[in-house]
C-alpha cells in the first residue's frame, strides 16, 4: 500500500491521514498500544509482567495515565479479536510517524518481549510482523532483534 506525502500529517497525538475533505483521525496511541499487546500475546498468554510493562510504557513513552493505558490495552486486545480492517487501519497510522518514531514504537515492543526474561519464537514472529507494519525493512527489524536477543 503506498500512500502520497501530503496525506498523512500530525494533528496533536493524532495521525491525520487521508486528503483534506476525506482525512480520517487516527491517535498514534491506538498504534503503539495494539502493536504491544500483539506482541505480548504473542507466546499465548500476557503475563503480569508483561501487563505491567505495557501500562509504564504507555504512561512514561506517551503520557498517558495508568488507568487511561490500561483502557488502551483494553481495547486494542478487543481490536485485535474482532476488527477485521485492524492490519489496514495500522499501516495508515504508522505512515505518518517519523522513522524517529518507528524505531521507538520497535524498542518498545522489543522491551516487551524481553520482560519476562523468555523469548519465544512467536515473539520475534510477531515483532517482524509489527515492524513491518511500521514499515521498517526485515534487515533492520532482524538485526534490532539479534541486538537484544544476543
Amino acid at each position: 500500500m503506498t500512500y502520497p506525502t501530503d496525506d498523512s500529517r500530525f494533528e496533536g497525538s493524532a495521525s491525520v491521514v487521508g486528503v483534506r475533505d476525506q482525512a480520517r483521525p487516527y491517535d498514534a496511541r491506538d498504534l503503539i498500544s495494539t502493536l504491544l499487546v500483539y506482541v505480548a500475546r504473542s507466546d499465548g498468554t500476557i503475563s503480569e509482567q508483561e501487563s505491567n510493562r505495557m501500562i509504564d510504557l504507555l504512561s512514561t513513552q506517551m503520557n498517558i495515565p495508568g488507568s487511561e493505558a490500561l483502557e488502551r490495552l483494553r481495547a486494542a486486545i478487543i481490536s485485535l479479536s474482532d476488527d477485521k480492517h485492524v492490519l489496514e487501519r495500522l499501516q495508515e497510522i504508522a505512515h505518518g510517524l517519523s522513522d524517529e518514531q518507528k524505531f521507538e514504537v520497535l524498542w518498545m515492543m522489543l522491551d516487551i518481549m524481553v520482560v519476562d526474561k523468555q523469548i519465544e519464537p512467536s515473539e520475534k514472529d510477531a515483532i517482524t510482523l509489527a515492524g513491518q507494519i511500521l514499515g521498517l525493512s526485515l534487515d533492520t527489524i532482524h538485526a534490532q532483534l539479534r541486538a537484544v536477543s544476543a
